[in-house]
């Protein structure tokens, strides 16, 4: 594998000689199989992260809840499961999609600062594990469907907005005071004075998740030592610590992002001088995003004096993170025929109606590439197929799994009937 290309995939992506392979199948097999675009997944690359991650933070009592939102395909949601994990949910439907997939209800927790009380009342009746709460209407939502259903000692975790600023994108800062997330410390002072000794609600700990994509684990240390000074000042000794997730992945050559070993040294051991009894994780990003790629096929290609572009069959319905974050993915060819020529930049652009329609700006590929090549857009596997649409009334992809030599459907592509199924 090229210098470079080995920081975003592990040895279940790489290169054979001239040709791209998802584990043992070429990446334009696949193509040729299924179409394009196509969501492909690598199972063993899935079951090595989930690993390493169990690993990192093995010396601690921890309840490991995958982030739903970051691809809630019943298949890798089955693999997480049986693999021990709980799953961290933040709609009524995501919860659904959890009870589908297996999840112990006793392994599930309910995040999100807009929760509707059909939610509540949903997560209540099926016994999950805690909420995390953010808003302190929350409480009496819970306390009406525990009477309700005959239940004490909800168990629920507030969730702080510390005003930790991390370096990512503004976009997905989850801790600062301008966004919507979690209760200020004075907010969570008041909640924690007024429900002590409430039957229904058992406010055990904090939840402090405080974005996406850290590259580090110096804000977790920020973190810690605000809820060391909240809970001298009210008394209230946490027993549970929610961090949510974050870790950040490569998705390019020159993103440094610590090891997921270092996050778990550093975290466990200050858990464990807290005396906190529980730590909760919410991965989502780190266990799938590295885990898939997106195969796209060439439609066009248009050289301009200054400005290539290559026109492909995927856009920005089919994955949005360039056009809604900025976000770069690295983007390569399935067959490299380096030999027909040199190289050039070029914008991948895709077939919507719209300027930011791109899955890449300048990005290097051969100056050979034509019309019926396929390209591999890297570290697919989060908030991809999971935030992709139907705008341009354009069918969503299919996703497929690889194992070995073997691969799989794992979710159809849309037909165009499935676009207006719906409708009166």
């Amino acid at each position: 594998m090229e210098k470079g290309i080995e920081v975003i995939f592990d040895g279940f992506f790489k290169y054979h000689k001239q040709d791209f392979y998802v584990e043992e199948i070429p990446a334009e097999i696949i193509a040729e199989n299924y179409g394009t675009p196509c969501y492909v997944y690598s199972k063993n690359s899935l079951l090595s992260r989930i690993s390493s991650f169990k690993n990192a933070f093995r010396s601690v009592n921890s309840l490991v809840c995958y982030s739903v939102k970051a691809n809630s395909n019943q298949t890798i949601l089955k693999i997480l499961k049986k693999k021990g994990f709980g799953a961290d949910v933040v709609s009524g439907g995501e919860l659904h999609r959890a009870l589908l997939a297996g999840f112990p209800p006793e392994r599930i927790v309910f995040a999100g600062a807009g929760k509707k009380e059909d939610e509540i009342e949903l997560a209540v009746r099926k016994k999950i594990y805690c909420f995390n709460i953010e808003n302190e209407e929350e409480i009496s939502m819970i306390e009406k469907y525990a009477c309700r259903y005959r239940r004490k000692n909800i168990l629920c975790n507030l969730r702080l907005n510390l005003d930790i600023d991390v370096d990512t994108h503004h976009y997905v800062k989850t801790s600062t005071k301008e966004t919507k997330f979690g209760l200020d410390i004075f907010a969570a002072k008041d909640i924690l004075k007024k429900n002590m000794g409430n039957r229904y609600v058992n406010i055990k700990g904090f939840h402090l998740h405080l974005g996406s994509q850290l590259k580090d684990v110096s804000p977790y240390m920020r973190a810690f030592k605000e809820v060391r000074h909240l809970s001298d000042e009210t008394g209230f000794r946490p027993e549970i610590i929610d961090i949510g997730g974050g870790f950040g992945i490569a998705y390019s050559s020159k993103d440094v992002i610590s090891n997921i070993d270092a996050f778990g040294e550093t975290i466990t051991r200050s858990i464990r001088d807290m005396g906190i009894k529980t730590l909760i994780l919410e991965p989502g990003r780190y266990i799938v995003g590295n885990t898939a790629v997106l195969l796209c096929k060439v439609l066009y290609v248009k050289k301009r004096q200054g400005k290539n572009f290559v026109i492909v069959d995927a856009g920005m319905n089919d994955l949005i993170r360039p056009a809604f974050y900025g976000s770069y993915h690295t983007i390569i060819p399935a067959r490299k025929n380096v030999k027909a020529g040199g190289w050039m930049k070029a914008d991948i652009v895709g077939p919507i109606c719209e300027t930011g329609d791109y899955l890449g700006k300048d990005i290097v590929v051969p100056d050979s590439v034509k019309k019926g090549d396929i390209l591999v857009v890297a570290s697919a596997g989060a908030y991809c197929f999971s935030m992709s649409s139907n705008y341009n009334s354009r069918p969503r992809p299919c996703e497929v799994m690889v194992d070995g030599k073997k691969s799989c459907l794992i979710r159809k592509r849309e037909s165009y009937s499935d676009l207006w199924k719906h409708e009166s």
